[in-house]
């Protein structure tokens, strides 16, 4: 069984599954649960970052890559809701040309569409990321396919988001033990489609998370910290959202202290 797992893990490439798990739930939840999609919304968005990689890829004379612009475009349609499509369409530009722009030693910095959801929720009013319109049964669902994730990666390339979740969750219940509340809080916060999104699909970017299995720890660790404290002293919505962001950069430093061989996909260049 174990042989088995590592020939897949070295022949398939894990983008493939995120993006079948992506639209399985874009689709899901458009005609069973009434997402508030809109089809202008779904190709503004997928239209703005195939045509931001097609000119970033063309100025810099390289092969063509869209299979990560289609795992970003996703999640920006899964996870930000906003009034205008023009805030939609600049949440897409600017994840995919942060992979570009803000580069060290040949790796982007930040997640292309955390970055991207960030910035516009710090731009604007207009837009927003819903966190309760997942349902139970589709929670469950979420939780599934992250433990396949974790199958088909292994647990040392998905220990970032592991230490993460397991992090978050303890200093969630250790709150609620201290402030003699019911453990019904922590489980509501934890029950949040968008988490588990983050969680698995954002934060196991192996391009953008630390190299060694330390540093894994530490990253892991470090942002479920900051998430936390965002949500508790700044009562901010989605805090894991901006503690990653604000942790990104960390990871270069991270990668000084514990450096380890970078990763690559096994397909196409690392954009």
């Amino acid at each position: 069984m174990h042989s088995y797992l590592t020939a897949l893990r070295q022949k398939l490439d894990p983008r493939y599954y995120q993006a079948l798990v992506q639209t399985s739930l874009l689709i899901y939840g458009w005609l069973s649960l009434d997402f508030p999609f809109k089809p202008e919304q779904v190709i503004a968005v997928l239209f703005t970052a195939f045509l931001t990689q097609f000119l970033c890829l063309k100025y810099l004379n390289l092969p063509w890559q869209g299979l990560s612009t289609l795992n970003t475009s996703l999640s920006i349609i899964l996870l930000l809701y906003a009034n205008s499509l023009w805030w939609l369409s600049l949440a897409s530009l600017m994840a995919i040309s942060s992979k570009f722009l803000i580069r060290y030693q040949n790796h982007h910095v930040f997640n292309a569409s955390n970055v991207g959801i960030v910035a516009v929720l710090l731009l604007t009013d207009s837009v927003w990321v819903a966190v309760g319109k997942w349902g139970h049964g589709l929670w469950e669902l979420l939780l599934l396919a992250g433990i396949g994730l974790v199958i088909l990666l292994g647990w040392q390339r998905m220990l970032t988001s592991l230490v993460f979740l397991s992090s978050y969750t303890c200093l969630l219940f250790a709150r609620a033990f201290w402030l003699g509340d019911a453990l019904s809080i922590p489980l509501h916060q934890l029950e949040n489609g968008a988490l588990l999104i983050f969680c698995f699909f954002m934060l196991s970017d192996p391009m953008t998370v630390p190299r060694h299995l330390i540093g894994r720890c530490v990253f892991g660790f470090w942002v479920a910290l900051l998430a936390w404290y965002l949500q508790i002293k700044w009562f901010l919505p989605n805090a894991f959202l901006y503690a990653l962001a604000l942790s990104s950069p960390l990871v270069i430093f991270i990668n000084l202290a514990w450096n380890h061989e970078p990763y690559r996909w096994h397909y196409g260049r690392n954009n």
